[in-house]
């Protein structure tokens, strides 16, 4: 497990040939689990980011970011270079989803990040729904390690409001600690197999 927490030239990311193939996920009802940045892992950190923002209230969104990466080599090789960006995100405006794209801006070029899947979480959290909102939506997304090595915006396009909204510049404190020119990467996909545990243990999420 290698988990960072954080805040034209078009290339289409697919996991096996078909650039709009979607994971159907659902968050385990379990909860909060080992290490996992499940849902209920995540409601905790944005129920605090609502109270530290209080202040402010009522603020029109919020979009937190969580990237993870293969544990050794041998991983990294599974999931072809690429990592899972997971977005959970908090509007007040519903009309802003579904989030029309994700992408790593590198001056003209852009690089769009394909989605592998969205949960609808419900807020029932008093000081959440004050401070951003009671409409949350999470996503993840598939994200090739190497384009968050150097530098670019990573940035959302909502779909009402708001466009290149800025989570995060890249590079940042992401650096995986093992050699990854190593890599064999002949087969040029994604082992999804080992895609659908990863997601099991980096997200507690249940895959079909």
């Amino acid at each position: 497990m290698k988990k960072y927490l954080l805040l034209i030239f078009v290339v289409l990311i697919s996991m096996h040939g078909h650039s709009q193939d979607y994971l159907h996920i659902s968050a385990d009802s379990l909860g909060i689990s080992n290490d996992a940045m499940s849902t209920a892992a995540m409601t905790v950190r944005l129920k605090k980011d609502a109270e530290r923002y209080a202040q402010y209230a009522p603020l029109p969104r919020l979009a937190e970011m969580d990237l993870s990466f293969g544990a050794d080599l041998d991983e990294f090789e599974k999931l072809n270079g690429y990592g899972v960006l997971y977005i959970p995100s908090l509007n007040r405006d519903n009309s802003e989803y579904p989030i029309k794209r994700v992408y790593i801006k590198q001056g003209n070029i852009i690089t769009e990040l394909q989605k592998i899947g969205e949960i609808n979480v419900g807020v029932d959290d008093k000081d959440i729904m004050t401070t951003f909102g009671k409409n949350r939506i999470d996503y993840y997304y598939l994200i090739p390690y190497q384009l968050t090595q150097t530098y670019g915006e990573l940035m959302i396009d909502w779909s009402n409001n708001r466009q290149e909204f800025v989570l995060t510049k890249f590079p940042n404190q992401n650096a995986i600690d093992y050699d990854t020119k190593a890599a064999d990467m002949k087969n040029k996909s994604i082992d999804m197999l080992f895609l659908k545990i990863f997601l099991k243990r980096e997200y507690n999420l249940n895959t079909n």
